[in-house]
């Protein structure tokens, strides 16, 4: 009988998992079928698509009242947007050239960068370790078949960690909109922001889709998929969930990405680089866990 009082407060937080797990798998699935479109509109066309179909997708359900908009909030606008817009180009660019599983765990080392430097706890260079121990271990060369060495392309290396750089700068700048703006319009006007940077890309792609109108559905789908599904899903937990418990679930997202590239691309990983991913979840999940409490939230 002690237990009944807190049945539907654990049956909300299972539900708050299962929304967040939900989200996170629908960006690895956006992405599975964005990747299967670069052959007609290519990365660029795609992130253009992506970026502004979303950005009125999310405009359609959150709009800024008067009085909403003022001096500060605009100038925070252009380095959040642009920082969404630099995310997505470099992540898709990467795409064209990596697997997404190490695509996703190079770009995540952006944030788990950002949430370890600084520190001086000893415990902290353990995870700093676990991070460069996976980084070895998904840039090195491998041997490939007939004795020859095989590595990952250096530009998708690159336009990976910029990804990630662009994750840092979208944290940083998203923490201060976020306290003048709700949460919701935040995002909307980062991302309506991208897609007005990113219109040069979706110029080129408008007379591809009334000509493949299959292939334009499924553009609209990765923005459904990769943002608003997504980012709703999100909301709903962040409700839910305790800031901790949500870092750990965020900590799994490398490993969903090289499963998702596994089961939908055939993007098998070598033993060493799968390694490699899990060194980078053990790195964020052991910071999740292991840092101090807030007591003032």
């Amino acid at each position: 009988m002690a237990t009944h009082p807190h049945t539907p407060e654990r049956y909300s937080q299972l539900k708050a998992v299962g929304l967040l797990i939900g989200g996170i798998s629908s960006f690895q699935i956006g992405a599975t079928l964005a990747k299967g479109l670069f052959p007609l509109f290519g990365p660029s066309g795609m992130v253009g698509l992506r970026v502004c179909l979303a950005a009125i997708i999310l405009l359609t359900i959150w709009r800024p009242l008067p009085g909403q908009l003022n001096k500060k909030t605009l100038t925070l606008l252009l380095p959040y947007g642009l920082s969404i817009a630099v995310m997505n180009f470099c992540f898709y660019y990467a795409l064209v050239r990596l697997p997404l599983g190490i695509v996703v765990a190079l770009e995540f080392t952006g944030p788990l960068t950002l949430a370890l430097t600084g520190s001086r706890r000893i415990l902290d260079l353990c995870w700093a370790s676990f991070v460069i121990l996976g980084l070895y271990l998904l840039l090195r060369p491998e041997s490939a078949l007939h004795g020859s060495v095989h590595g990952l392309d250096p530009w998708g290396i690159a336009a990976a960690l910029l990804s990630g750089c662009g994750w840092i700068i979208y944290i940083l700048t998203g923490t201060r909109i976020g306290q003048t703006l709700p949460a919701a319009l935040a995002t909307t006007l980062g991302m309506s922001t991208a897609g007005l940077l990113l219109i040069p890309c979706l110029l080129p792609t408008l007379p591809l889709i009334f000509t493949h109108p299959w292939q334009g559905g499924a553009a609209l789908s990765v923005a459904v998929l990769s943002s608003a599904v997504p980012y709703i899903l999100d909301m709903m937990a962040m409700r839910r969930l305790k800031p901790r418990d949500l870092g750990i679930l965020l900590s799994m997202e490398p490993m969903l990405g090289a499963i998702s590239g596994l089961i939908f691309l055939g993007e098998n990983l070598s033993s060493a680089r799968w390694i490699g991913v899990l060194c980078i979840v053990t790195a964020s999940a052991g910071n999740v866990l292991t840092s101090p409490r807030n007591t003032h939230h």
